[in-house]
C-alpha cells in the first residue's frame, strides 16, 4: 500500500479528525498535515505527498532523510524548482481518533503529524510561485 500524508482538520467537539467535506456546516478548522505509521508503530520510509504547483495537481515523495536509521523522523521532500522542503514527524495523542466516514482510515488512532522545520521558505514559495502542498482526502481516488 501507498502510504499518503492526508489533510484533516481538527474537530474539537467531537474530539479528533475530519476531512474538510466531512465538518459541519460553518464549521472552521485549520488543516493538518497527518500520516499513519506502520502496523509496527515506525514511520515508513517515504510517503506521497500531494501539492499543487502553478494550479496542476502533483504527487511528490516525502522520503525519510537519513535512509539508514528506521527511528529518524526528519523527512523531506525534493523538488525540482523549488529546493527541498523539510518536515519532522511527531507523534499525536493516540486519544485524538478519526471520526469521519472513509473506510481507509476508519477508528484509526495513532497518527503523526508532518510539520515544517522552515515556515518562512515554504510560504515565500507558496506566494511567489504558487506552489503549496495539499495531502490527500481520499476524495480523488473515489472520480
Amino acid at each position: 500500500m501507498n502510504s499518503l500524508v492526508y489533510y484533516l482538520c481538527f474537530f474539537s467537539q467531537g474530539g479528533g479528525f475530519l476531512f474538510p467535506d466531512e465538518l459541519p456546516p460553518d464549521y472552521y478548522s485549520p488543516g493538518l498535515f497527518l500520516i499513519k505509521p506502520n502496523q509496527n508503530g515506525e514511520y515508513p520510509y517515504s510517503f506521497s505527498f500531494d501539492a499543487m504547483d502553478n494550479g496542476k495537481r502533483v504527487s511528490l515523495n516525502l522520503v525519510r532523510a537519513d535512509e539508514g536509521n528506521p527511528r529518524s523522523t526528519l523527512y523531506v521532500v525534493r523538488t525540482k524548482h523549488y529546493g527541498s522542503f523539510w518536515f519532522n514527524l511527531e507523534r499525536v495523542n493516540p486519544l485524538l481518533p478519526y471520526l469521519g466516514t472513509r473506510p481507509q482510515l476508519e477508528n484509526h488512532r495513532n497518527f503523526g503529524v508532518a510539520i515544517t522545520t522552515d515556515s518562512v521558505k515554504l510560504e515565500r514559495v507558496c506566494h511567489k510561485f504558487d506552489f503549496y502542498f495539499i495531502g490527500s482526502t481520499l476524495r480523488e481516488e473515489d472520480l
